[in-house]
Order: structure tokens, then sequence, then C-alpha cells
């Protein structure tokens, strides 16, 4: 499993929905459709301090013949919360990656050292 590319949006953290599918070993398309049902319940709630932005933003990519296609960025928060859903040896091996690739990220931008020699 290898790091997740961490990219900083307005102050916070994110990555890509695909390459958390790709890490998890699911299909985008089902990782989309678990996200979307997260923000629903998320949404739902009378929890006012649940705020699924904080978590998942929608967003889009272009693919390899210019179609853009659904896509979503997620936060440091919201790779707590995929992983949370997971088991297993998946769930193990993602959860370290994000911890890291998260983490080296935040070291870069305090530091402003680079993220690996």
């Amino acid at each position: 499993m290898s790091n997740l590319t961490i990219f900083e949006r307005d102050g916070t953290l994110w990555t890509d929905s695909r390459e958390v599918a790709a890490m998890v070993d699911k299909q985008h398309k089902h990782l989309l459709a678990d996200i979307r049902g997260y923000i629903a319940a998320m949404a739902d709630s009378v929890e006012p301090k649940i705020r699924p932005n904080e978590f998942f933003i929608e967003s889009t990519y272009t693919d390899t013949i210019g179609r853009a296609l659904p896509c979503f960025l997620i936060s440091k928060k919201g790779c707590e919360f995929v992983a949370n859903k997971l088991t297993g040896q998946k769930g193990v091996l993602f959860t370290a990656a994000y911890v890291a690739s998260f983490n080296d990220m935040e070291k870069h931008i305090r530091t402003g050292k680079a993220l690996y020699p």
C-alpha cells in the first residue's frame, strides 16, 4: 500500500476518492455510493456539530477522454470515517497509510521541508 497524495485547499488537507478506492481495493463507483450514504446520514442528524463538508466535498475530475466525472475530496476526518467502516487487513493498512500521508503533509507545511528526501 502506498502513500496517498495529500493537497491543501482553503486551509484543509484533502485526498482524492479515486486514490482511496484503489487503496481499499474497492471500485470507485462503490466508494462514491458509500460516501453519498454517509453524507445523507450526517445531513439527517440533529447533531449540529456534524458537518459533512468537513469530511467529504463533492468534486469532479477529467478522465482520459475529456469527460467530467464525479469524485470526492476526502479530509483526514473523512479518511478516518472510511477506515472505521473497514475491517481486517484492508482497514489496518489503509489506516496506517492515511495517517502517515496526512502527518507527512502536516509536517511539510509546518517546516517547509521536502516530504521525501
